[in-house]
């Protein structure tokens, strides 16, 4: 368990600070019609946004993990006792939305404030029960990420079925913000937020998806 712990955990902090990466390319290309809003924009994310961002995050992944690790002896038939899971949600969930980005920024007096908690919610459930299958696995030959994953998922099938479930709940999240637009509460981004503005998170998320995709084709080069 250390070690899936130890390979998963460090994978998914790269996958962090790429995103990252992209992200601050993404704000400063957006932000700098002119020299002094470029220097503004870059000044603005490093010192502020990035750390603001990953430790939200990091948070985030170290609850789901943890909580991954509390469930590996409650798998039962080759899934987790969905009791068990419901207990461990109620304990961990408050502690993973006080980390969440999309609801700190949004306001819970919006009609579809609770639309995104229900999908916040079913976001942790899901990242939790596919994080405990990957911790579980108990193959002495493992030794990198890629082994591990390709162990846990034998197929591309199994590997593409497993990411959509989540990135499903994220792709939900995106389009109820471009619904209600006028839910996010971000003091900085108004009055200037506007639909041009998400797109550029719509971006950030594709860029997140193209990356997995080009890691599933590195892992199951046979079923090209």
């Amino acid at each position: 368990m250390k070690r899936n712990y130890y390979l998963f955990k460090h994978q998914l902090i790269y996958l962090l600070d790429s995103g990252l990466d992209f992200l601050r390319r993404e704000y400063v290309r957006r932000n700098s019609d002119t020299t002094f809003l470029e220097f503004t924009a870059q000044n603005y994310y490093d010192f502020i946004l990035k750390d603001y961002i990953r430790k939200k995050i990091k948070n985030q992944i170290n609850f789901i993990l943890n909580s991954g690790l509390l469930c590996i002896d409650h798998i039962n038939d080759g899934a987790v006792d969905p009791d068990y899971l419901d207990k461990i949600i109620e304990q961990k969930y408050p502690e993973y939305a006080s980390n969440d980005l999309s609801l700190l920024h949004s306001s819970n007096n919006h009609p579809g404030f609770s639309e995104l908690q229900t999908i916040s919610r079913l976001t942790f459930r899901v990242s939790i029960i596919q994080t405990t299958y990957i911790l579980s696995c108990n193959d002495p030959e493992v030794k990198t990420y890629l082994q591990l994953m390709k162990k846990v998922f034998p197929t591309k099938k199994e590997s593409q079925d497993a990411l959509n479930s989540i990135f499903s709940m994220f792709n939900s999240m995106v389009d109820c913000y471009e619904k209600n637009l006028e839910i996010i509460t971000i003091p900085f981004y108004k009055p200037t937020f506007n639909l041009r503005d998400f797109q550029f998170v719509r971006l950030c998320y594709e860029y997140a998806i193209n990356i997995i995709d080009e890691q599933i084709d590195e892992l199951y080069p046979e079923e090209e």
